[in-house]
């Protein structure tokens, strides 16, 4: 059987055709397995795939709906960012539609098109306190302990739980060099591997930020993280904060410059838009042995 795919550049940036945090889109996996979504996750290796499993017929200019599952080359996610935007521009494409509902283990997230850009509304978030010490922190992250901000630092979940450690300088979340072992000593939410936030403030409304995640021995770094934008909206929320916009940069440090929009409206509400570039398609197969 063969098996279409999409690939898009998703938090790109308008004239660089290699920024942004690229995502591979199968969609049309219905009768994939679990195992096998997961095979064909590693086989691209990417920060990770989406699987449509099923879609909702839509009349052009209504709402496209979508079941989907987001797997990272070697687990599950409930939600993720850029997967959501990049899987609301195959989906919303092949319906002829501008909003797109995309239904995850994380829930019903909801995506609306303006022009390039796609923004998704997250749910609110909930946020629990760090058991670990700034030097605990900051020797993880390789960095100063005087760099992190002890007191902002907090675990946040607007869909997927992340350690948001806010540092004091862009100097600071530039000079990050993660340690893997002290990673999973401080920076570990149960049941998944670690994955840490770091950011700062680089003017009144725009912060550079990098994320950290562990696989096995190595730490990854991903270019652009939706699901941890909306995890620092969501504690901006919690202190005070509304009717915000910020632009978020990443991804430079991994020669993927990205730029994510952070929006928070007058009640509280979260929702996290960026450009999405598609780049490349075509289907793939597993070719039997002596065929």
């Amino acid at each position: 059987m063969d098996l279409a795919f999409e690939l898009l550049n998703v938090f790109s940036i308008a004239g660089r055709p290699f920024s942004g945090n690229p995502l591979c889109v199968f969609p049309d996996a219905a009768d994939l397995t679990d195992e096998e979504m997961q095979a064909w996750a590693r086989q691209f290796n990417l920060s990770e795939s989406t699987f449509v499993t099923s879609s909702g017929g839509s009349a052009a200019g209504e709402v496209a709906e979508a079941d989907v599952r987001i797997f990272t080359p070697d687990h599950e996610m409930p939600f993720a960012g850029h997967p959501t935007l990049g899987t609301a521009e195959v989906v919303g494409r092949a319906a002829g539609a501008d909003t797109v509902q995309l239904t995850m283990p994380a829930g019903a997230i909801g995506v609306v098109r303006s022009d390039d850009e796609w923004r998704l509304t997250a749910r609110p978030a909930s946020l629990r306190a760090v058991d670990a010490s700034g030097g605990d922190l900051a020797a993880a992250l390789g960095v100063e302990a005087t760099a992190v901000v002890r007191s902002d630092a907090s675990w946040v979940d607007a869909g997927v739980e992340q350690l948001v450690v806010r540092l004091d300088h862009v100097d600071s979340v530039r000079a990050c060099h993660p340690d893997p072992d002290l990673m999973v000593d401080h920076l570990s939410s149960p049941g998944r591997p670690p994955h840490v936030y770091a950011w700062a403030w680089s003017g009144p409304r725009s912060i550079e930020a990098r994320l950290f995640h562990t696989q096995g021995q190595s730490v990854l770094e991903d270019p652009a993280t939706g699901s941890a934008c909306a995890n620092l909206g969501g504690w901006l929320v919690a202190q005070g904060a509304r009717d915000l916009s910020v632009e978020v940069s990443q991804g430079a440090a991994v020669g993927r410059p990205s730029r994510l929009l952070l929006d928070l409206d007058v009640e509280g509400g979260i929702h996290v838009g960026g450009r999405v570039d598609p780049v490349g398609h075509g289907s793939v197969s597993l070719a039997k042995r002596g065929a």
